[in-house]
């Protein structure tokens, strides 16, 4: 049977060498650790973070949709808002109702709106709220002379054209912030609460998309059809005024100083009238007072 000689020295200085170099690895290796989680978890807030700008480097084209594709943006392309306001004089209101429809439906418009008035006899009216393309905009108001006299008429139009591509590239954007997050949630399946807050921000970012496409919607409508509204007066016996000849302007002078006379005459009337009844109190006071004022004199 072997004898158990005792470790040399040489040994002992081995085995110490050895046990230091596997703490020495330990402590580099547990803060790398401990660092690759906080780094996992900083990549995740810094992607809900900066996703939404568009990376180093990455311009963002101004240009409008149309078909799917990118087109050049240009005057032909700007988005406006058309609204007018017209006030037409009828004849007959029974016939304008009848051939309102037909003109309307061939400029490709409806009606989105519509009252009547029928309660003054030979003076009823209405009101209508059309909405046209705006490419017949222009030929149906035009259209309108055919029907009636148009005694006003008001156009307005509101350039949204920045508001619109910038509307476009936000949900664009938002678009890719959510492609990034539906990554995140496939690639890294994490811990529980991890998820949650990716489902959270995930559902944050789709009801704001949802909401800038709702306006994008409005937008859109508002762009591609016109509102005029029409308001109707019928008014058998009207007659459009015409340029006034030198006869017109003497008789309006005339009817002018004419109706001044006849205004100052009864001022005059009525500050008599009002008078009076203080007179007939107040003079007999004066009478006697006076009266009293010499007998005392």
């Amino acid at each position: 049977m072997l004898a158990r000689t005792a470790p040399s020295e040489d040994e002992n200085v081995i085995k110490r060498a050895n046990w230091k170099t596997i703490l020495a690895a330990l402590a580099v290796c547990l803060p790398l650790l401990g660092c690759g989680q906080q780094a996992d978890r900083a990549d995740f807030d810094s992607v809900l973070e900066h996703a939404e700008a568009p990376a180093a480097g990455e311009t963002i084209p101004v240009a409008l949709v149309a078909g799917g594709e990118a087109v050049e943006r240009s005057v032909s392309n700007r988005k406006i808002i058309y609204t007018a306001d017209v006030e037409l004089v009828v004849d007959d209101f029974a016939v304008f109702e009848r051939q309102i429809s037909g003109v309307i439906g061939s400029h490709g418009g409806y009606a989105s709106e519509r009252s009547s008035d029928r309660r003054h006899g030979d003076h009823r009216g209405g009101t209508w709220v059309i909405r046209v393309p705006v490419a017949n905009y222009d030929a149906f108001l035009s259209g309108l002379d055919s029907l009636g006299f148009a005694r006003s008429r008001s156009e307005t139009s509101d350039d949204v054209t920045e508001a619109y591509v910038d509307l476009e590239a936000r949900i664009s954007n938002k678009q890719k912030l959510e492609e990034r997050i539906l990554a995140m949630l496939e690639e890294r399946p994490g811990k529980l609460t991890d998820l949650m807050e990716i489902e959270r921000e995930l559902s944050r970012v789709r009801e704001e998309i949802e909401r800038m496409e709702g306006r994008m919607r409005v937008l859109k409508d508002q762009t591609s059809l016109a509102t005029v509204t029409l308001r109707v007066v019928e008014e058998a016996t009207y007659q459009p005024p015409a340029a006034p000849t030198l006869t017109d302007r003497i008789a309006a002078v005339w009817g002018g100083s004419t109706r001044s006379i006849v205004q100052i005459a009864t001022g005059l009337v009525l500050f008599a009238v009002a008078v009076i009844p203080w007179a007939v109190i107040l003079v007999p006071i004066a009478f006697l007072a006076y009266r009293f004022r010499l007998k005392t004199a």
